[in-house]
């Protein structure tokens, strides 16, 4: 067995290319993601510290314009918020009132009377009404 001596750097094409990647890529392809990573991070983590800054700044800009308008906006906003939600109030009620009333009629027009079949022992049963 022959000795090696690894403090010594071969510069034999066999080693330098035994030590590639057996994919067939170079080694930059693993740099190259990473620093477009970083880069759209970046921009993204500036972009989003951006937008917070405007956001505080319009906030703050906003704030004596709805403490002046308050006695106006508070009652308008209760006023629209009533009035939403007595439209989905009165739109469920309407739902449940045609359902109802259909119902009602295939019972009394005798839709029930005709799904109604003589099982032998079961006697007189009758299907749900769909």
């Amino acid at each position: 067995m022959a000795s090696v001596d690894f403090h010594q750097k071969p510069d034999d094409e066999r080693y330098y290319y035994s030590t590639q990647k057996s994919s067939g890529g170079s080694s930059y392809g693993g740099a190259a993601k990473f620093l477009a990573a970083g880069a759209v991070g970046s921009t993204l983590f500036f972009l989003s510290g951006l937008t917070l800054t405007v956001t505080e700044i319009a906030l703050i800009m906003a704030t004596p314009v709805v403490v002046l308008f308050s006695p106006i906006l508070v009652p308008a906003g209760l006023a629209l918020f009533l009035a939403a939600t007595g439209l989905v109030f009165s739109g469920g009620c309407g739902v449940v009132a045609v359902t109802a009333f259909v119902r009602l009629y295939k019972y009394i027009s005798g839709y029930a009377a005709a799904q109604k079949t003589n099982y032998g022992y079961g006697q007189n049963f009758y299907h749900p009404i769909k």
